[in-house]
């Protein structure tokens, strides 16, 4: 028994003895630092340089330029002589007829007709083909009912530039224009026609009478029906 308690103390006191020894240090092992080596990087890719916009010179558009359309040049006309005068007027076949004598121009003129009402007409004067000092005036309307007319002579075929203005007195108020029964003679005096008419109505009555065959001159002959 005294044997045991005497291991039982030595045990203990070895124990305490392990307890106050000194602890020895532990050493601490650094983890290797890694090597650094001089590794060349992959060459990056070269930048491409963007297109730099440049002034380049545009072409001139197109020019709008403005055609300048000729326009007539009208000569101031001459006028007629001075033994230009009216001389009758009549219809036929729905066209009217103004007829003057001794205008001498060398080419087609034009005029419109007032029935000094408010109602005009175009006039287009050729030359007479018989008599080219004459003017055969026509329009393809046809007009009457009035006596006096005004008649303005133009320039030019737009009928802007005048030069002769006249009121004429005319016969296409008379009634015998509605009547076809007629006698009619007319003459050639010293390069001239005149005329003589007489109209009847359905009884025989005279309604219409003209005579403008001089007594006097240098006959020439019958001729057909003429202004």
């Amino acid at each position: 028994m005294l044997r045991e308690k005497k291991l039982i103390l030595l045990i203990v006191f070895l124990l305490l003895l392990g307890a106050c020894a000194p602890v020895a240090e532990l050493e601490t092992t650094e983890p290797p630092l890694p090597t650094l080596t001089n590794t060349a990087l992959p060459a990056t890719e070269t930048p491409v340089p963007t297109a730099t916009a440049t002034n380049t010179a545009i072409p001139p558009t197109a020019t709008a330029t403005q055609t300048l359309v000729p326009t007539a040049t009208v000569t101031p006309h001459p006028g007629f002589s001075n033994l230009f005068k009216f001389y009758q007027a009549w219809t036929f076949e729905d066209i009217t007829y103004f007829y003057f004598m001794n205008a001498y121009v060398d080419d087609t003129i034009y005029a419109i007709v007032d029935d000094l009402e408010g109602k005009t007409y175009p006039l287009t004067c050729p030359l007479d083909q018989t008599y080219p000092q004459d003017l055969r005036c026509y329009s393809e309307e046809l007009f009457k009912g009035k006596k006096e007319y005004k008649v303005t002579f133009f320039a030019d075929p737009e009928r802007q530039y005048p030069f002769y203005e006249e009121v004429v007195e005319t016969k296409l108020d008379e009634t015998y224009l509605t009547y076809d029964n007629c006698e009619a003679e007319y003459r050639i005096y010293d390069g001239k026609c005149y005329s003589a008419m007489t109209c009847y109505d359905d009884d025989g009555n005279v309604v219409y009478s003209y005579d403008n065959i001089p007594d006097t001159g240098n006959f020439e002959g019958f001729t057909v029906p003429c202004p």
